[in-house]
């Protein structure tokens, strides 16, 4: 059955995160805009989905108050040295 509450949510995250979208890391755009194509036609969303935008939201927040160019900066590499396997 068609959850229509979760999809309102859902919708209602999109447009919060549309309005922000300049401020997005290039991974979380490319996940916006795949979320955003996976649901043009009402659906039951998946709940990681709704998960993912509220945690891209939250993470616009969280970088305020950082000196951070989502369009220079890429994202944080974890370089650790490899152990050989012999």
């Amino acid at each position: 059955m068609f959850d229509i509450t979760a999809y309102a949510e859902l919708k209602d995250l999109l447009g919060n995160l549309a309005k922000i979208e300049n401020d997005l890391m290039p991974n979380e755009l490319e996940m916006l805009r795949s979320i955003k194509a996976k649901y043009t036609d009402p659906h039951t969303p998946d709940p990681f989905d709704i998960t993912a935008l509220k945690v891209m939201q939250r993470n616009v927040e969280v970088r305020k108050g950082f000196k951070f160019d989502p369009k220079k900066d890429t994202g944080r590499v974890i370089n650790l040295p490899r152990v050989d396997e012999d």
